[in-house]
């Protein structure tokens, strides 16, 4: 009697059957590897940290245009005080700084979130 050879079943879609002692697939490997979906994945992060900047910088330049704006439309603002000081300067001040530091401190915890989301995904693969 003859010994049947052992055959290794696997998918059309692996190159090579894996040996026992080969790591599975992971997105980690594909970034270090820079493969097309690592890039994918790269990719994705990108966009989602510009999403984050555009909405930033859309609230600053809302703010940014809207003072001016406002003055120029309401000239009896621009020249107008408050217990001595222009109420454009404490426009600026109390209203402009704080959205700003605002916009900040929210674009800082969503791109910490994005990161965070990110590197939960390639340590869970």
């Amino acid at each position: 009697m003859t010994e049947q050879r052992r055959v290794v079943v696997s998918s059309p879609r692996t190159h090579r059957a894996r040996s026992a002692g080969e790591r599975s697939w992971s997105l980690a490997h594909d970034l270090d590897e820079q493969t097309e979906l690592g890039a994918v994945y790269v990719r994705t992060l990108i966009r989602a940290q510009l999403r984050t900047a555009l909405a930033t910088l859309t609230v600053v330049a809302v703010v940014l245009a809207g003072l001016p704006l406002l003055l120029a439309l309401l000239p009896s603002l621009s020249r107008s005080r408050l217990y001595g000081i222009p109420v454009p300067w404490l426009g600026l001040a109390l209203c402009v700084q704080p959205i700003w530091i605002g916009a900040a401190a929210r674009h800082l915890r969503q791109a910490e979130r994005i990161e965070r989301d990110f590197a939960r995904l390639v340590d869970r693969s």
